[in-house]
């Protein structure tokens, strides 16, 4: 407790003093702290003036003052005098000032819940700033909401970024999503979201100049980032791609593939729809760099290796660094770096993958 009200009446200046949720916490404080500065105030001048025009005790002085402010009407212990009783009267005025002001003060603050509110974005905020290796997805549109829901399945720590305040009102409603309120546009914005710790970024703004814009900005900030990002016309894939995305994803083209699958192979199109969406034993495609992998793994072919059998998932594909992929990949293939490989697993397999193949992160 404490703590806590050391926090709130003396906040440290943190790296973030200068953001907008310490802002608002400090425009807050600053309000409550300006009226227990009126309340001092009256206290000492009180004390002070009963001690100088009556001569009263130090203590029945302070005594007098708080009587006179609480507005309790308990018997006078200094007698007054016609002096007395003019700075008592002028004292009563200012208290009763004080008193319509601090109450205001704080049923403004705590009866809408802003204090709460801001309290929850501020704490909200210093769990985004200990993320690493996080996704950050920008927009909260309808494909960012399934992209962030496959996350959570996956269990990938994210965070989203979304100015609307409409959306914003949506992300408030669950308390599973961490979000950070600005526009993703903007350096600061992706700094804050913690894009230098971050692993991967999903932008799926509607403008396409929007995710240019923040693929060229993370590129720079982060170059070993996995950038992908949502395109809405075929002639801005190239451009994206060349700004710095790793890959880039037109929705609709994807639509239409898919229909069109569906015209001529729609068993396999159901198939992968099983695998996709089976809940909890759900099956688990996962690309990992060779590089990521323990020692014992690397310069190693699959067999001598064992991986597959010590974390018992199949290795389904292997891409060399050209970006040529090879399906069901050969027992001699020699694992190597810049190389990457594909296995396949459901949730459970695929985190005991994850323990016994990668190595510990720093």
């Amino acid at each position: 407790m404490i703590q806590l009200f050391a926090w709130v009446f003396h906040l440290p200046k943190t790296r973030f003093a200068q953001q907008r949720y310490y802002q608002n916490l400090a425009a807050i404080i600053g309000r409550l702290r300006f009226a227990v500065f009126l309340v001092l105030i009256s206290v000492a001048t009180g004390t002070l003036g009963y001690r100088l025009i009556e001569g009263a005790p130090w203590f029945d002085a302070y005594y007098m003052s708080i009587i006179t402010l609480s507005t309790i009407g308990y018997e006078e212990v200094v007698p007054l005098s016609t002096a007395g009783r003019m700075f008592n009267s002028l004292l009563i005025v200012f208290n009763l000032s004080l008193f319509a002001y601090s109450i205001s003060t704080i049923t403004s603050i705590f009866a809408n819940g802003s204090f709460k509110l801001h309290f929850m974005e501020f704490r909200m905020h210093q769990q985004v700033a200990g993320l690493r290796r996080h996704t950050i997805v920008c927009g909260f549109g309808r494909h960012a909401i399934l992209a962030c829901e496959e996350l959570a399945k996956q269990q990938i720590p994210f965070v989203v970024i979304e100015k609307s305040p409409e959306k914003i009102d949506l992300l408030r409603k669950d308390n599973n999503i961490l979000y950070i309120e600005g526009d993703a546009t903007e350096d600061d914005i992706l700094r804050e979201a913690g894009i230098e710790h971050a692993a991967a970024l999903v932008v799926t703004l509607p403008a396409d100049a929007n995710n240019l814009f923040v693929v060229l900005s993370a590129r720079q900030i982060n170059p070993g980032l996995r950038i992908i990002s949502r395109a809405n016309n075929a002639a801005d894939e190239i451009k994206i791609r060349k700004a710095g995305a790793d890959h880039v994803v037109i929705p609709e083209q994807i639509g239409g593939f898919y229909m069109a699958t569906l015209v001529y192979k729609p068993d396999l199109v159901e198939f992968f729809n099983l695998l996709s969406n089976m809940g909890p034993g759900q099956v688990v495609f996962e690309e990992v760099p060779v590089s990521s992998l323990k020692e014992s793994y690397v310069n190693r072919s699959i067999q001598a290796s064992h991986i597959d059998t010590d974390c018992r998932v199949p290795i389904v594909a292997v891409r060399y660094p050209d970006g040529r992929y090879a399906l069901n990949p050969l027992p001699e293939v020699v694992l190597k770096p810049g190389m990457h490989i594909v296995v396949l697993g459901d949730p459970e397999q695929m985190r005991t993958f994850r323990a016994l193949a990668l190595q510990a992160l720093p």
